[in-house]
């Protein structure tokens, strides 16, 4: 069996990258989200969270000892020094264990997704990436659905875009965009179609 297309599903917040996702999961093709990897490695007694205890003590946990997940995302995206730190630790292990995934899928289906919320690690070779696809919209869209699904405060909605990648650099790195600015089912009419061109050329 021919190996596998590993695709990166890659968008920024609130643009429908899980929502395309989703999708993807739906018509029965593997997704592997490495925000979810890293939330896993955050739980109790995990590698992640047993090496953020080590850089930084205790100051992000809750009296239970669990990770205390509003706190350490409040300084995540206003301290540039701490989000530095806590990315060289969790970004190495979290490609540990999507590679580990990505090479028994590749041998097991046609298509494998992977979504990656950090530019920055889209061409890590850890992932295999063969094809990278972007979900996008119109910034004022962007906060508008993250307001709505989030109940964030604007500021916070903010900050978070100001620290992702920029539309024209993820524009670069794509070989596909899917322009998510109309409805739930438009997105998923323009998804099949796109399912329809990549599994015919493969």
């Amino acid at each position: 069996m021919t190996p596998g297309l590993v695709v990166a599903v890659i968008g920024g917040i609130g643009c429908g990258k899980s929502a395309a996702c989703s999708y993807f999961a739906e018509q029965g093709y593997p997704v592997i989200d490495t925000d979810q990897v890293a939330k896993q490695l955050m739980q109790t007694g995990q590698a992640g969270l047993q090496a953020i205890i080590a850089h930084h003590g205790n100051r992000f946990l809750t009296p239970q000892g669990e990770l205390d997940r509003p706190k350490l995302a409040a300084a995540f995206f206003s301290d540039q020094k701490l989000k530095h730190d806590i990315e060289q630790i969790i970004h190495p292990l979290v490609r540990q264990q999507v590679s580990a995934q990505v090479e028994v899928l590749k041998t097991q289906h046609k298509l494998i997704f992977v979504a990656i919320p950090v530019i920055s690690q889209v061409m890590q070779p850890a992932y295999q990436i063969d094809h990278v696809l972007l979900i996008e919209c119109d910034p004022a869209l962007q906060r508008q659905r993250v307001a709505t699904r989030d109940q964030r405060a604007i500021e916070q909605i903010e900050s978070i875009m100001a620290q992702q990648a920029d539309p024209a650099t993820r524009q670069d790195l794509a070989d596909s965009i899917i322009n998510n600015t109309s409805s739930l089912a438009a997105l998923h009419q323009a998804l099949q179609a796109w399912l329809a061109s990549v599994t015919q050329r493969n």
